[in-house]
């Protein structure tokens, strides 16, 4: 087995170094390209071959040598075209398939006759241009090649040496080749669509996995920690307070006050956070009922209204009536709201500053219902946008925030069987959309 495999490695290692060596020599985007290649290619080499060893009379062979130089150059430029512009490499293709054809025309009309083999090369063009970019260029293609065909026919008086049946056959064959290849591309490209699509779906649910277990993880410690420091903690904050009103009986130095105040008011920071860790770690079980998300977002709206107005924000609202209900917990969902908001108004600077709400059904055939809130803030780089939603990583370097806010928020939709997601770009705001499943009728 180990000889076998030792035997094999080798030429799959070749392999692979070929195909590397002729990506970085002539890098085209995909496998198909490389077969246009090959075709002109193969066209080149047995056309001279042809020229070579098939007798022609003095004409024909002139008009063929010259035929093959100019398909030579014409094919060089094309190449340099695609290398220096790839990405309008189909664009080079539909635009290079009627000098093909023009090519074609005058191979059969001045050196092939109608009733060889020339005629093989309308099919070739045909097959690889519908494979390539599916139905509908795929008959459009067979129609120009039959229009083409035709024309070469009733020039050469076709009719009195290929049967009426004959030419009839040929380009129905047309039709069928690139009807069928057509066809088959566009279930490939359907198929290939959908595993695009299915591969981001598994890469979605696997990044879900990976959050729920380091938050499980994260929360069962953090859980531990904080009931430890939480006592102490309130022992601090209750001290500190006799302590103060004592100082002051006393009419101790105001500086020696200040210090103790400063003591109780961390102590009730530290506090808060624990609070917030407990509540991370903590599974309780959720009140599921039929909600109305709309009315849960003016609902939320409303507590928030004060903190805009203090802060000069405008909010926007686009609220799509009508939208199906969800089964969720009113309370986790308008904090996981609230919590968004909040960190919109964060990220603006005040003045001018615009939060915008809208809800819609999502793009499942109303299988969900989607919330996105938007702001014209600061924006969250690119490389912090995953990130964000870990456990104790914040990007705001201000107060006590812990960096738990989003992570609950993803725990709570999770629990939901909801996603949040974020678009951001810095300098440009950002906007936090939610989808959660509707109950269906």
């Amino acid at each position: 087995m180990a000889n076998s495999a030792q035997s094999i490695n080798p030429e799959a290692n070749t392999a692979r170094r070929l195909e590397s060596f002729i990506r970085q020599l002539l890098p085209l985007p995909g496998i198909e390209d490389y077969y246009f290649l090959l075709l002109r290619l193969a066209t080149i080499v047995g056309g001279t071959i042809w020229y070579v060893f098939v007798p022609f009379d003095a004409g024909e062979a002139r008009i063929l040598w010259w035929l093959l130089v100019l398909f030579a150059i014409y094919s060089f430029v094309l190449y340099a075209g695609i290398l220096r512009w790839p990405a309008e490499i189909r664009s080079f293709y539909l635009t290079t398939l009627g000098i093909d054809f023009l090519f074609l025309f005058i191979l059969v009309r001045y050196v092939g006759e109608l009733k060889g083999s020339f005629f093989i090369a309308f099919y070739v063009l045909v097959a690889i241009h519908s494979y390539y970019f599916g139905l509908r260029v795929a008959l459009a293609t067979a129609v120009f090649a039959s229009l083409i065909y035709t024309g070469i026919f009733v020039a050469l008086a076709g009719f009195a040496v290929v049967p009426w049946h004959d030419y009839l056959l040929r380009i129905s064959f047309l039709f069928l080749l690139s009807f069928s290849l057509g066809l088959l591309a566009e279930r490939q490209k359907q198929t290939r669509q959908r595993m695009e699509e299915l591969n981001r779906e598994l890469s979605r649910k696997n990044s879900i996995l990976e959050q729920t277990y380091r938050h499980l993880s994260i929360g069962k410690l953090i859980g531990e920690i904080a009931e430890g420091i939480n006592n102490p903690c309130g022992i601090m904050a209750a001290r500190s307070e006799l302590l103060i009103e004592e100082a002051k009986e006393r009419g101790l130095p105001t500086e020696f006050i200040r210090g103790l105040e400063v003591i109780n008011k961390a102590s009730y920071q530290v506090a808060q956070v624990i609070r917030s860790l407990l509540n991370f770690s903590k599974q309780n079980a959720f009140q599921m009922k039929a909600l109305d998300f709309n009315q849960l977002v003016e609902e939320t709206l409303l507590l928030t209204e004060p903190q805009l107005r203090e802060k000069g924000l405008e909010m926007k609202k686009e609220l799509t009536p009508g939208l199906p209900l969800i089964l969720g917990d009113a309370y986790e969902l308008k904090g996981v709201v609230i919590n968004l908001l909040t960190n919109a108004m964060d990220a603006l600077p005040g003045q001018g500053g615009v939060i915008g709400i809208i809800t819609q059904p999502g793009a499942r055939d109303g299988a969900e219902v989607v919330c996105t809130i938007t702001d014209n803030g600061i924006g969250i780089p690119e490389e912090d946008q995953e990130k964000i939603f870990n456990p104790f990583y914040t990007t705001k370097g201000n107060t006590w925030g812990i960096g738990l806010g989003l992570s609950m928020s993803l725990s709570v939709m999770k629990k939901h069987n909801g996603m949040i997601t974020v678009r951001s770009k810095p300098g440009a705001g950002s906007a936090f959309s939610l989808s959660l499943p509707s109950l269906r009728p």
